[in-house]
């Protein structure tokens, strides 16, 4: 019984990813012009199912059997239970919000409630991979956007606007597949729990990802960052975007929850600084660098307090 409930629970998480990342999936393609709604869907669905499919093991035993021993059930629904009120309520504000690092903080929090021991080192590589991602990704999204400021300087107007649109539609694609093996490979493995592997419960969060993606538009965090905190060129998106799945790729190879806004944020100062941009929106910038301690630690202890209810 309890097992089906974790199962739900990891749907209705599916359904909120979709929503909370909406703008990334969809959004990125169809905003820039490069695609219509029904050609953003098509690549970003098939970006999801391709990073689930060969990559979202990796994250099976990301928290329970890493940063813990394998948890009970119980540890495990306080996590998710946590993980999505904080979600939808901080993404219905508007308020920048990390669904990894609230799962992580609620994990962490129920498990030290339940007297499990954690894995330090564990824990502090992961706080230490938070903090080097946005430095990471402002240092390769300046790179990637003065590499392609200087093929593009070679080209045409022509094979210019060619090359900005297959950009944007490469870059949906592999910030989908990222997302797909990262985010929704820790839903699966928090739900499953050392439950037997399933072929078939992947490929439903992913179509119920897609669902949440549609049924609520291109609304969440995601898309207030992208598009409150600064204007970017789409070469600078596709650099920001590129940086961003670098390191969200990196994350899910070491079994670490990330997400992707950490890394846009500092991908998109990093794309801002060749050109010297001054239109940014500091407030956003703070808030979403303030709720990068906030969420996570104020999961902690609403997991910590809740396990022993």
């Amino acid at each position: 019984m309890a097992s089906d409930v974790l199962l739900a629970l990891g749907v209705v998480l599916a359904f909120v990813f979709g929503w909370n990342n909406s703008s990334f999936l969809i959004g990125n393609g169809e905003g820039s012009g490069s695609l219509t709604l029904r050609e953003a869907l098509i690549v970003s669905s098939v970006g999801l199912l391709l990073g689930v499919a060969l990559e979202g093991s990796q994250m099976l035993r990301s928290l329970s059997g890493s940063v813990t021993p394998v948890a009970g059930d119980q540890v495990v629904l306080v996590a998710l239970l946590v993980s999505l009120s904080l979600t939808i309520v901080l993404s219905t504000l508007k308020l920048p919000v990390s669904f990894s690092m609230a799962i992580v903080g609620a994990f962490a929090g129920a498990a030290f409630g339940s007297s499990l021991p954690l894995n330090g080192p564990r824990l502090e590589d992961i706080v230490a991979f938070w903090f080097l991602s946005p430095i990471l990704a402002a240092v390769l999204a300046y790179a990637f956007y003065r590499i392609i400021l200087r093929s593009a300087s070679r080209l045409s107007l022509l094979a210019v606007d060619g090359a900005s649109r297959y950009g944007v539609i490469i870059t949906s694609l592999i910030i989908a597949y990222v997302l797909g093996a990262n985010n929704i490979g820790l839903i699966y493995g928090m739900t499953l729990n050392g439950s037997p592997v399933s072929e078939t419960f992947p490929l439903l969060l992913v179509v119920v990802a897609i669902v949440g993606m549609v049924a609520l538009g291109r609304g969440g965090i995601s898309g207030t960052i992208g598009d409150r905190l600064l204007g970017l060129s789409p070469f600078g998106v596709v650099a920001t975007f590129l940086a961003s799945a670098v390191l969200i790729w990196t994350g899910t190879q070491l079994a670490i929850p990330i997400s992707i806004s950490q890394c846009l944020l500092g991908g998109m100062f990093g794309a801002a600084f060749t050109k010297q941009t001054s239109a940014i929106n500091t407030r956003l910038a703070t808030e979403s660098i303030a709720m990068w301690v906030v969420v996570p630690v104020g999961a902690f202890v609403l997991g910590f307090l809740l396990v022993g209810v």
